[in-house]
């Protein structure tokens, strides 16, 4: 998943426009409005956002099968 970022030179803007669109489409699937799933689900968008956004960056190298964070509800991972 890594790999198809590179070199899109995702802005902040673009990265907090795609979470926002993320947690409507959450809420419109209706996804469990419990607290503890509602922080997992957005911080595991924010962590796979920011991702995208380093690995997007002009002239970063990454490595092609670097593995995507876990996630799950009750769990941690990322950056």
């Amino acid at each position: 998943m890594i790999e198809h970022h590179v070199g899109k030179g995702i802005s902040e803007a673009q990265r907090r426009r795609w979470v926002q669109l993320m947690d409507a489409c959450a809420d419109a699937a209706g996804l469990p409005d419990n607290p503890e799933f509602c922080s997992a689900f957005v911080g595991s968008i924010e962590c796979g956002a920011r991702l995208a956004g380093l690995n997007g960056a002009p002239d970063v190298e990454v490595e092609p099968d670097a593995p995507t964070p876990p996630w799950g509800w009750g769990e941690t991972g990322g950056p």
